[in-house]
């Protein structure tokens, strides 16, 4: 058994080597929940402790129905009788003693969705009460949570409005949304480099098939379009300049064809949105495997990986800003 380190020269001890005392552990005491076998166990807290074993050793039933679910009970009494009449009734589990418990933040094995911008830290809401924290007690102060949050870009507009004042006028505003999101990135702590050579044949046309991306069949809505735009029957390798640029970068407007308005994009901006703005794990295979063969994705080099701009990293509480939290 491991004991206390000793005192260093300053008095203080060693945190590094420190063994959690009663109040830094949390006990498990006779845990009998599903499969469980009188299962006893001391969790140092502030450390990282990995459960491992073979399917159905009972790794879920300890640290899932057992340790958080007694947690989440008894956070749950703390609230008026009122609201709990409106949460679930949850038993107390089948263990002889539970001490030492706190708030436990329950991270499942399920898939998050396909948003790429979701982390723990958003799902669990932990990174709310950060952005919170470093909004009202972050130096510089640099405005609301908003700021903090990579999910929220800048923005700076102006327009005019009918302002009531006595009789109704029109006025010329200017208004202003300070967002954390890192503008190279755009919030996803990567940026990445498509090999055009993977998503089209320059040397064949668009009738003859010479993209290469799923869903962009020749005769397909997606091609089509793109044929209101620039030729169908000319190779890409003897497009124009200009049509070069406007088959791949062209920005969004309203195009007409076969007596149809449709939105035309460029392919580039276009393949960012429905496919590389998504979580590649949650990706079909097919739709995964190009993406991974034809785009290379690296850390954002503008907010090294954070997800956050300059400003909102700048904000410090402590010493350490929000993306070092």
């Amino acid at each position: 058994m491991a004991t206390r380190s000793k005192a260093s020269t300053a008095g203080t001890e060693d945190r590094s080597t420190y063994v959690a005392d009663s109040h830094d552990r949390i006990r498990v005491i006779g845990a009998r929940e599903n499969n469980l076998k009188d299962v006893s166990v001391d969790l140092p807290k502030r450390r990282l402790t990995v459960f491992t074993g073979v399917s159905g050793s009972g790794k879920s039933s300890l640290v899932f129905d057992t340790i958080a679910a007694e947690s989440q009970r008894m956070i749950n009494e703390t609230y008026s009788a009122f609201l709990q009449g409106f949460m679930p009734s949850l038993a107390r589990p089948d263990v002889d003693l539970l001490e030492g418990l706190t708030t436990a933040i329950i991270v499942d094995q399920e898939r998050l969705g396909a948003n790429a911008r979701s982390t723990v830290g958003t799902v669990t809401d932990a990174n709310a009460m950060l952005r919170t924290l470093f909004s009202r007690l972050g130096q510089p102060h640099i405005g609301s949570p908003k700021a903090f949050s990579f999910n929220v870009p800048s923005v700076t507009a102006t327009g005019a409005i009918t302002v009531k004042k006595g009789a109704s006028k029109t006025e010329k505003k200017t208004f202003s949304i300070l967002g954390g999101m890192c503008p190279r990135c755009e919030g996803m702590g990567s940026v990445n480099d498509i090999d055009l050579t993977q998503i089209f044949d320059e040397s064949k046309s668009l009738a003859d098939g010479a993209l290469t991306i799923p869903g962009y069949t020749a005769d397909g809505w997606n091609v089509r379009i793109i044929g209101a735009v620039v030729p169908m029957d000319v190779p890409i390798a003897k497009f124009t300049k200009k049509q070069r640029e406007e088959f791949l970068y062209g920005e969004p407007r309203k195009v007409k064809f076969e007596a149809v308005n449709l939105t035309y994009e460029g392919l580039i901006p276009k393949l960012q949105k429905s496919m590389l703005s998504k979580d590649v794990e949650a990706m079909q295979p097919h739709i995964r495997a190009f993406v991974e063969r034809a785009v290379t994705f690296t850390t954002c080099p503008d907010c090294d990986g954070t997800r956050l701009n300059e400003s909102a990293r700048s904000s410090k509480v402590a010493g350490i800003n929000i993306a070092e939290a």
